[in-house]
């Protein structure tokens, strides 16, 4: 690529010294009359300036560099990229509204972008996202995006299930009606974000979670109360 740059330079004609004592008795006299051996040389300054089309230039090239890193990165990778920089984004937020961080901010995202939360905290929560619709709609797609991911996880769930029984098995229509009551309920769920101990948390995802790992593994460290959590939002 041809750097684009307008530059200036200023220099007078010198010799080049041929040797570390040449250079060092530029500009000396011997026995203080004689004129100097050695050519003066005056002091070489260069300035370049890139012109505004370098620059923008060079921006697309940094932005297309971005751009090709997180394309590597993993589904999970970047949504969880996504629920990090969210997350601090309202730690802080909450943090300066004073609103009591032990206990869980329970919020809710519709299809339209409106954030609703419970709690004391209600009303300050709600005009927060009123007034950072920015931020109301990082909330709705990472909510959806987790809503996907528990979609995909459920679908999973069934190929599992349903094992090796041909079309119309016990097994199989068993596994097809449990996929299609996950669905639904990954569906009512899909709004439901908690911020609890610094995290961002889906309702889906620990609705198919607490399915998919009954050990609590991913669910979280109390899967019984998680479990309750949700079974009252799906009632």
């Amino acid at each position: 690529m041809t750097a684009i740059a307008n530059s200036s330079t200023a220099t007078s004609s010198w010799s080049q010294p041929t040797s570390l004592a040449q250079i060092g008795q530029a500009g000396s006299s011997t026995n203080g009359s004689s004129a100097p051996t050695t050519p003066s040389t005056a002091a070489v300054t260069d300035t370049v300036q890139l012109s505004d089309r370098a620059k923008a230039i060079l921006d697309k090239a940094n932005a297309d560099k971005a751009a090709t890193a997180k394309l590597t990165l993993s589904f999970d990778e970047m949504l969880q990229q996504r629920t990090d920089a969210l997350t601090t984004k309202l730690t802080d937020a909450f943090k300066k509204m004073n609103v009591n961080l032990d206990d869980a901010v329970r919020l809710q995202v519709d299809k339209f972008g409106k954030v609703t939360a419970e709690g004391p905290w209600k009303e300050k929560i709600e005009k927060f996202f009123e007034d950072n619709p920015d931020l109301a709609k990082e909330l709705k797609a990472i909510a959806g995006l987790n809503a996907l991911k528990a979609a995909n996880a459920a679908l999973e769930l069934y190929d599992k299930e349903k094992g090796s029984g041909g079309p119309g098995s016990k097994q199989q229509q068993s596994a097809w009606t449990n996929y299609n009551i996950r669905s639904m309920n990954i569906q009512t769920l899909s709004g439901v974000i908690s911020l609890e101990d610094g995290e961002l948390r889906s309702a889906a995802m620990d609705y198919i979670d607490s399915i998919a790992d009954p050990t609590g593994a991913k669910a979280g460290p109390d899967l019984v109360q998680q479990q309750r959590e949700i079974a009252s939002r799906l009632a």
